[in-house]
């Protein structure tokens, strides 16, 4: 490894833009991975940084706080930026790897690809299918992102997958890819409200609304689930935390539910509602939002989906259950029986400190990075080597970077557009 203080970095990290750390789980994952990873490496970052956008820039600044060197996309070519590393390269995203991949394989092929899945993408996408309304077109989508998907897998030196069930999905496609589980990680919090300091029969939500699963959750709950549940409980009221609802969200405000959008600081959220749903009926991974309200002594109703990979156990560390019936009668037991909140909250936090706190994450995600060691690149075909200098020459072109600035004009423009709808 190369010492801390020299310009060569370890790890160069590929993604899409700097992590938006308070507004996504996958984003704090990602971001989190970076911070363990920057204490025992020299860590770049290469991704689409808008230098004119203060959001964007406060990501970046939170990366190099943590040590992380963060170079923008829009002005540093990955496989220029490769020849500089000495240990692997890691993309965020198996379509990330896509792009690029096959181009830093040309420009350094002894140097070792990591591809972190953060969930399976076709296996989420192939599980909406049952609720989609154009169910054939749903299935070709999936089929097409499985055949993607796998192919960028096939080709890394190790996979990075957030949960052993998405390892197992994996391994049951390509069984000869290497995959290492590194989880979400949570801090917990050391002291929580009690049943009695929390509002009565209050019913919390959060999640980002970019992420279909969680429109299609809120959808289904507010419209199956809740009507179950105020006929034990008329008074109950839902919060529904999370950024970009869409219009079909944000019309379920009134009578007894809100929906806030984004908002900075989620604690006062998790510290007065008396329970946390995830009503998933699809997806894939592991659910931030599950291990997050676990973590802050939230006791949780989720699915099996929601619950998936977790190790939760109903009734002890979470409610389970899947049909509105149950999952409403589950709702009603937390928020009515304050010996099951105790215990629920108690073991919650339990189960979070043993399995995704730092401590326990950071040493597998430091032996995932360190098996590269030594280890030989898997080599290109003539096929992939011939499609990697194709899109040498089409980079070299300048038209993805034409492309670039009018990507950046425009996203300029609908910001302004968006203040200017906002103030009045």
């Amino acid at each position: 490894m190369e010492m801390k203080g020299t310009a060569r970095p370890d790890i160069l990290v590929v993604a899409d833009r700097v992590p938006d750390f308070d507004r996504a789980s996958g984003s704090l994952r990602f971001y989190q991975m970076l911070r363990i990873l920057a204490r025992k490496y020299r860590v770049a970052f290469l991704g689409r940084v808008d230098a004119g956008g203060e959001t964007p820039r406060r990501y970046a600044r939170a990366l190099e706080a943590v040590g992380v060197e963060v170079r923008s996309s829009s002005e540093v070519d990955v496989a220029d930026e490769v020849e500089r590393v000495g240990l692997c390269v890691l993309f965020e995203l198996f379509w990330i790897a896509e792009q690029a991949l096959g181009r830093v394989r040309l420009r350094r092929p002894d140097l070792p690809v990591i591809v972190d899945s953060v969930d399976v993408h076709f296996l989420r996408e192939r599980r909406a299918t049952e609720y989609a309304k154009r169910r054939r077109l749903a299935r070709l989508r999936a089929a097409r992102t499985r055949r993607r998907e796998l192919g960028v897998y096939a080709r890394a030196d190790l996979v990075l997958a957030v949960t052993e069930a998405d390892r197992a999905e994996i391994l049951r496609e390509l069984p000869t890819a290497q995959v290492a589980v590194v989880p979400n990680i949570h801090v917990v919090h050391e002291a929580v409200p009690g049943f009695e300091a929390r509002r009565a029969n209050s019913i919390m939500f959060v999640g980002g609304f970019f992420h279909l699963p969680n429109v299609d959750g809120m959808l289904h709950f507010c419209r199956d689930v809740l009507p179950l549940v105020r006929k034990k409980l008329p008074d109950a009221s839902l919060t529904i935390v999370g950024d970009r609802p869409p219009p079909e969200v944000r019309a379920l405000a009134g009578e007894g539910i809100v929906v806030t959008g984004w908002v900075p600081q989620i604690e006062p959220y998790l510290d007065s509602h008396c329970v946390g749903i995830a009503p998933l009926r699809y997806g894939a991974g592991m659910k931030g939002k599950v291990g997050e309200a676990l973590a802050a002594g939230l006791p949780m109703v989720t699915t099996s989906i929601g619950a998936e990979g977790m190790s939760l156990e109903h009734g002890r560390t979470a409610m389970i259950a899947d049909s509105p019936e149950a999952f409403a009668s589950a709702v009603v037991q937390v928020c009515t029986n304050p010996d099951l909140h105790r215990q629920l909250s108690r073991e919650g936090l339990a189960h979070v400190r043993q399995r995704w706190d730092t401590a326990a994450v950071e040493q597998s995600l430091y032996a995932a990075v360190d098996s590269l060691r030594g280890v030989r690149p898997r080599r290109m075909t003539s096929r992939e080597r011939l499609g990697a200098r194709a899109s040498e020459l089409y980079v070299r072109s300048g038209v993805p970077g034409k492309i670039a600035r009018v990507e950046r004009v425009a996203r300029w423009y609908a910001s302004r557009l968006s203040r200017i709808h906002t103030t009045r």
